[in-house]
């Protein structure tokens, strides 16, 4: 840990942060005092990052800390949540851990940082993308990101090439060489090509075929747009086919309440965006592309221009480092109060934030008030309608399960009458297939028949077998009628003996008198 403690205040004690900490004054620094100097060093690498901690919410300075650290592709040792509170309470362990990483590639982080700010890709929804000006838009902010990559390797590659003015001389002094030469080339050229009979048909061919390749290259370049052009369409079309998928495929669980809730959601989102997002960006492209072409414009600079930029650079750190004395020393002056200050402003942010959260909720209670208006305004609508009551959610939820329900019995049916009428269909024709069959067995029966000379066989056996089918019938309706004769005559029995029964007594009494 000493090591770490050592490197972390040689680089500190460096310019351009002139410190001037030793391990004491170090390790007495409190939790503030130490989440200001990792600041420091944020402002170094991101002037965004200049902020006096004593007048910032912990919570707001934790935020803009890990989105910066995350910009820089730092990845700290412990979980998020950890780092989160770490930086929150001050933690000596992960402030030291991270001024650890920093400090050693701080130059290369300043690069990092200021590439970050214009090369981290704006996040666009995909339904936010289907909208044609909005995706218009998105396709020049990515060319503006390309040429923003060309014009920042091309500055870089001028700033690792110096040129001294002898250099630049000598390149001249070669270009005026070589332009003699091509001079004295083109007129030799041209006394060879005089002494030619066909001059003149000779450079109408050559004219002609100077066109001719131009006309082939505009071809080629229209053949790599339409090709870019297609490429374009079908990137569109398969993101169209994959939404429509995804459209369909999430169709069958949405209600109108959430589907109309989704469309609001999205109206709302690429309004704001419309609103605020898009042209605040817009903004600061256009001033970025200003600055720039200053930038091209102004004239070369020279050896006394950058001696004296050197020498205004050397003074500014002087009364940088004057100042920051200055304010080391009324630190030191204010340390016994610092603590209280702080607690002071978080009170009064606390209480902003309360009056702000009571203004919400104020609006919020309008709010109610006036989507309670609206309902029982529309409850008076549907009375008026000659609607009694609305379904509730559970209802309309019974409702749509019930339409479901029947819709899939309905498709059931459906599908079984068509295999039904399918089949049907499937009868038919094997029907007529054995008719016509019936029908040339029939007539080959008849030729054998004549041929043997017992025609009129088969009708003769058909109606036999007619006779003898009818004679069936007969017989089974003779049985039927016998058997319904033979239970009308047991019922018939039945009833004298049921009338007999009760009658009997009496005969036996009167039989002895009448003999």
């Amino acid at each position: 840990m000493a090591e770490v403690i050592k490197l972390i205040l040689e680089h500190l004690n460096k310019p351009p942060f002139n410190k001037n900490f030793n391990m004491i004054t170090f390790d007495k620094l409190e939790p503030l005092q130490v989440l200001q100097v990792l600041n420091d060093v944020f402002t170094y690498i991101d002037d965004k990052n200049r902020k006096d901690l004593r007048e910032e919410l912990p919570e707001e300075m934790a935020t803009r800390m890990l989105k910066f650290l995350s910009l820089l592709n730092y990845r700290p040792e412990v979980t998020l949540e950890e780092f989160q509170t770490g930086i929150i309470t001050g933690d000596r362990f992960i402030v030291q851990a991270t001024l650890y990483w920093i400090l050693p590639r701080v130059e290369q982080l300043k690069t990092r940082a200021y590439l970050g700010k214009y090369l981290v890709k704006i996040d666009v929804p995909e339904e936010i993308l289907q909208d044609d000006e909005v995706e218009k838009l998105h396709e020049e902010y990515l060319e503006y990101l390309e040429q923003f990559k060309e014009v920042h390797k091309a500055t870089e590659a001028l700033k690792s090439h110096t040129y001294t003015t002898a250099d630049l001389k000598k390149d001249i002094s070669k270009m005026e060489t070589e332009y003699e030469q091509i001079v004295k080339n083109i007129d030799r050229k041209k006394v060879k090509v005089e002494s030619l009979e066909n001059l003149e048909d000779m450079m109408e061919a050559v004219t002609e075929l100077r066109k001719e390749q131009e006309r082939q290259d505009s071809f080629k370049e229209q053949k790599l747009s339409i090709r870019a052009s297609i490429q374009t369409a079908d990137t569109q079309s398969n993101r169209l086919m994959h939404q429509l998928r995804e459209l369909r495929s999430t169709s069958g669980n949405l209600t109108v309440q959430t589907l109309m809730q989704r469309l609001e959601d999205e109206y709302s989102t690429i309004k704001r965006m419309v609103e605020s997002t898009l042209p605040h960006e817009i903004e600061q492209k256009k001033k970025s592309c200003l600055n720039k072409q200053k930038v091209v414009l102004e004239p070369a600079m020279t050896d006394d221009d950058l001696r004296k930029l050197q020498a205004d650079e050397r003074t500014a750190q002087s009364q940088l480092q004057n100042l920051l004395q200055e304010k080391q020393a009324r630190e030191d002056d204010d340390r016994g109060d610092e603590k209280l200050s702080m607690f002071r402003k978080q009170a009064t942010m606390i209480a902003r934030k309360k009056q702000d959260m009571k203004a919400a909720l104020d609006s919020a209670r309008e709010q109610l008030a006036e989507a309670e208006a609206e309902v029982n305004e529309k409850k008076m609508e549907m009375k008026k309608s000659g609607i009694d009551r609305v379904l509730t959610g559970n209802e309309f939820k019974a409702y749509v399960a019930q339409i479901k329900s029947k819709g899939n019995d309905y498709k059931a049916k459906r599908s079984q009458m068509t295999e039904l009428r399918a089949e049907v269909g499937v009868l038919l024709r094997t029907s007529d297939i054995l008719q016509a069959q019936y029908d040339s067995i029939k007539e080959i029966l008849m030729q054998k028949e004549k041929e043997k000379g017992i025609s009129g066989y088969s009708d003769a056996q058909d109606e036999l077998l007619k006779v003898s089918e009818q004679k069936g019938q007969t017989d089974e309706q003779k049985g039927k009628v016998l058997q319904d004769m033979s239970d009308m005559s047991n019922k018939l029995n039945q009833m004298i003996a049921n009338k007999k029964s009760p009658v009997k007594p009496y005969n036996q009494r009167t039989s002895p008198a009448s003999c």
